[in-house]
């Protein structure tokens, strides 16, 4: 629910409440019974303006960068499938990073000899603004080393729906 339907909710159940109190008065209903409502009224306005308060909250969110560092690339040359792996340190900066959240990783292979491309996709956690990246990519033949392929490793999103682009991304 966003802020301005929340704000609006707010404002009928006002509305309702000064209606039904009128309503109650006037048909007799005695002071303990309008005390009760209106106690009851008062508590559900409390939580409703703390529940608008963390929607608000929740609907700010923080401008960050991301850093990859360290990042190292190593081809495994395994029985029957060689292997990439591509491991680097990811590091969130901003004025608010979160605690804890969780980021959408791609790594995307190519080899031009092979015509050959693959990506694959991974969600990692960030604690602190800090999270250990690996992701493993078979690769099409044996014998290739790094000069033969192009590896593109970035941050996509966060938290699923924060898009990262790639301006936002330093590689160190």
């Amino acid at each position: 629910m966003s802020a301005r339907r929340l704000t609006s909710s707010r404002l009928l159940v006002g509305v309702l409440a000064w209606t039904l109190a009128w309503l109650l008065g006037g048909c007799g209903a005695d002071k303990a019974e309008l005390a009760g409502l209106k106690t009851q009224l008062a508590g559900l306005e409390q939580a409703q303006q703390q529940m608008l308060e963390r929607l608000q909250l929740q609907e700010q969110v923080p401008e960050l960068s991301f850093v990859i560092s360290r990042q190292d690339i190593t081809i495994e040359e395994q029985m029957f499938q060689p292997l990439l792996k591509c491991s680097g340190r990811l590091l969130a900066m901003g004025d608010e990073v979160p605690q804890t959240f969780y980021v959408d990783m791609l790594l995307q292979v190519e080899v031009p000899a092979e015509e050959f491309s693959a990506v694959i996709r991974q969600v990692f956690p960030v604690f602190d603004g800090k999270s250990q990246i690996e992701l493993v990519q078979p690769l099409p033949v044996h014998g290739l080393k790094e000069k033969d392929l192009k590896i593109t490793l970035r941050p996509m999103n966060w938290y699923g729906s924060n898009r990262i682009e790639p301006t936002q991304v330093t590689y160190r």
